[in-house]
């Protein structure tokens, strides 16, 4: 039961924003869609990454996303950090995410 709100927290507060704000970004500037398709796939399943590894330090998921909401990180930066596998697809959308007009 703590495990799934614990998930269902994660998704409410870092995944599905990240989920939306990425995609909009990528679209607005002209992503290929190989690369918007994998940045939401990656997204989509770091939860279940997220929910382990916060749910092993709690302390560390709230201010992750005191972090994100306060401005003091990105998306990006908590999804390289703490979920491996999105590395590579984030490096492959980066010159589109580092682009200064978004």
């Amino acid at each position: 039961m703590f495990r799934d709100l614990f998930f269902t927290l994660i998704n409410l507060l870092i995944t599905e924003p990240a989920k939306t704000e990425l995609s909009a970004r990528l679209a607005q500037l002209g992503a290929p869609q190989t690369i918007m398709r994998d940045v939401a796939s990656c997204v989509s399943a770091a939860s279940p990454v997220l929910t382990e590894t916060y749910i092993g330090d709690p302390v560390r998921g709230v201010l992750t996303a005191a972090r994100i909401w306060t401005g003091m990180t990105t998306y990006e930066a908590v999804l390289q950090a703490d979920v491996p596998a999105c590395g590579p697809v984030l490096q492959a959308a980066q010159p589109y995410l580092s682009h200064k007009g978004s």
